[in-house]
């Protein structure tokens, strides 16, 4: 396993507990009900960001491709 491998693991298991355990305590603080509102209100700020974010590069142009010539045997 490369280095760059094993950090974006710890890195990705520790945003998971993190994301876990901000939930858990949310919930005691604010209470279930609020909970779901605000994660839908950020799925669905997620989701709308998404759909209107322009992209970085333009596609680039498809460029016609070239056909080989047979050569004649002779």
């Amino acid at each position: 396993m490369s280095r760059t491998t094993f950090r974006n693991t710890v890195l990705g298991i520790g945003a998971t507990a993190a994301a876990l355990a901000l939930g858990y305590f949310g919930v005691q603080y604010f209470g279930k009900n609020n909970m779901f509102t605000i994660a839908a209100a950020v799925g669905g700020a997620g989701a709308i960001s998404y759909v209107l974010q322009k992209p970085s590069q333009p596609e680039a142009p498809t460029t016609p491709i070239k056909t080989q010539r047979r050569r004649n045997k002779s």
